[in-house]
């Protein structure tokens, strides 16, 4: 099979319909978390080159862009601990370190999770993770927060499977495949934290309201979908490719071009349908939320957030691809 090594260009694949817009500070808290980064994060690194490297792909660009209507005291240590999780999913991503054992992989899981709970000592790898969420935790509220743990602790075995499965051509068919990146896509405690909206937070009861539960999936399948289609290059480059768009050449024999117009038709796709929910929601029974049309609109940046700095980051380019700079 003949992966090509270029990213597919946005301009030609996808036209978002969704809201796109970023924070009003997102110079301030790229500046501060990427502090932080450099501050807290070394001993995840094997050197100061990856670190900057991983830096020169401005992770907290892309939550701010994500969430641009929340309060800089919330979405400060957001950015912190969204940037802190691409760096253990890069570590896990690394076969030649922590990722190369399932074994090593599961303390690094068992010792985050002891930091974000507050459990118990931790090595100087999951301090990051306790700082971040000692901060996060008081702007959650404790139902909120016992949801993002049960979210954020999915997200890690999610990077578990990835490290258990790699090389495996396991999956046979797209719905198994979808379900699996509902998961490791970690995004599920990223929606939880958006329910904190703007100024008013989502209520306990309407959160956990399964016609919620269901546009969140549609949510979830626009970000893997929208993540497969601008890191497939990345990770070929890397070696290590879990994307939809080989499983597309391996199951149904369509060309890398092809590949990349199917998936970002579905992207489009999973914007009417969320767009098409959100209208029934805005006029049905949880309407009466105050929080919810921060949340809708939190949900939709979500979305078009990756759309927008995907193209740009410097994480996603690889040279020659057509996104390269010049």
């Amino acid at each position: 099979m003949v992966v090509t090594k270029t990213a597919p260009s946005p301009k030609e694949l996808v036209r978002s319909v969704l809201p796109a817009r970023t924070h009003p500070e997102t110079d301030r808290l790229v500046m501060e978390s990427d502090a932080w980064i450099r501050r807290t994060t070394r001993p995840c690194f094997g050197d100061d080159a990856g670190m900057e490297k991983f830096l020169s792909g401005r992770i907290a660009e892309l939550c701010c862009a994500m969430l641009p209507g929340m309060p800089y005291p919330v979405l400060r240590p957001i950015c912190d601990l969204f940037q802190y999780i691409v760096v253990i999913d890069d570590a896990f991503g690394d076969a030649g370190r922590v990722g190369g054992s399932v074994h090593g992989s599961r303390r690094v899981v068992a010792q985050i999770m002891a930091a974000v709970t507050g459990w118990d000592e931790v090595p100087a790898t999951a301090v990051p993770a306790r700082d971040a969420a000692d901060r996060l935790r008081p702007h959650l509220g404790e139902a909120r927060w016992r949801r993002f743990v049960v979210d954020f602790e999915d997200m890690l075995d999610g990077f578990l499977i990835e490290v258990a499965t790699r090389g495996a051509d396991g999956l046979t068919d797209l719905a198994s495949y979808a379900e699996r990146r509902r998961v490791t896509v970690a995004m599920k405690w990223f929606l939880t934290v958006a329910e904190l909206g703007h100024d008013r937070p989502l209520a306990e009861e309407t959160a956990t309201d399964p016609e919620l539960r269901a546009l969140r999936e549609v949510v979830l399948d626009h970000l893997w979908l929208t993540n497969d289609l601008y890191s497939c290059a990345k990770e070929r480059r890397d070696g290590e490719y879990i994307s939809l768009i080989p499983l597309l050449q391996r199951l149904e024999d369509r060309s890398f071009k092809d590949c990349a117009a199917w998936i970002a038709r579905r992207v489009g796709e999973q914007e009417t349908l969320f767009l098409d929910r959100t209208a029934a929601l805005s006029h049905g029974r949880l309407a009466e939320d105050p929080g919810l049309p921060g949340y809708l609109d939190n949900l939709a940046h979500t979305m078009s957030g990756p759309l927008r700095w995907s193209p740009g980051t410097r994480r996603y380019q690889v040279p020659g691809g057509p996104d390269a700079p010049r």
